[in-house]
């Protein structure tokens, strides 16, 4: 098995989201060369949808659902959404116990999710906050919500760390926010490269939990 893992030659041309890049590539990819150290990896961080066929690229890690006739879909995981503030910035604000409190209240918006979704008993709410600052940068909105300025819909696994030191403070907690879900899309292709084939094994049996628990 070490010498069929020595003999794997090339290179990977993977694209991901900018916040996936920042906090899930970096231990993931280690665990991939490290067990396949001749294959490279090219990594393209952008929130936009790449071609994947023009742009020849092997894998494409996505948000939501992707559709085309030359595309293969698969599930990686559903991907755990918190709602977070800065301590001081709720301390000098107004009380926040239920969604609707959010239209009091500095919103700090991804612009591929402007509705904010939240279910309690079934029955769910569905809302367009008040934007005071939109992006397509989670580690933007990260680091403004960090600075106190509002109140943000995050992914678990990025904002989880900031909640575990006290930095920021999950809201809401008896309600729920749907979850959405990391694809991971690939060329339909008669004749799979080894490097390839072995990146799909990687992915099938890698622990992507992190995703759906935020740890």
């Amino acid at each position: 098995m070490t010498n069929l893992k020595e003999q794997l030659v090339g290179t990977l041309k993977i694209t991901c989201p900018e916040v996936t890049a920042s906090y899930f590539m970096p231990t993931f990819l280690h665990g991939f060369t490290t067990q396949f150290p001749r294959i490279a990896v090219e990594l393209i961080a952008t929130n936009r949808h790449l071609d994947i066929i023009s742009e020849r690229i092997d894998f494409a890690f996505r948000v939501g659902t992707t559709t085309g006739q030359d595309l293969i879909v698969r599930r990686v995981s559903s991907i755990k959404r918190v709602l977070v503030s800065a301590p001081a910035y709720l301390a000098a604000g107004s009380p926040l116990r239920e969604p609707t409190d959010l239209l009091h209240h500095r919103c700090l918006v991804h612009d591929a999710q402007p509705e904010w979704v939240f279910s309690s008993d079934d029955t769910p709410i569905v809302m367009r906050p008040p934007a005071a600052a939109t992006s397509d940068s989670m580690g933007f909105l990260l680091q403004s919500c960090i600075a106190g300025g509002g109140v943000a819909l995050l992914p678990a696994y990025v904002c989880q760390p900031s909640v575990a030191v006290g930095r920021l403070v999950e809201l809401l907690p008896g309600w729920e926010i749907p979850p959405y879900e990391m694809m991971l899309i690939f060329p339909n292709l008669t004749n799979q490269s080894k490097a390839q084939a072995a990146f799909r094994y990687y992915v099938n049996t890698f622990d992507c939990s992190a995703f759906a628990v935020g740890r």
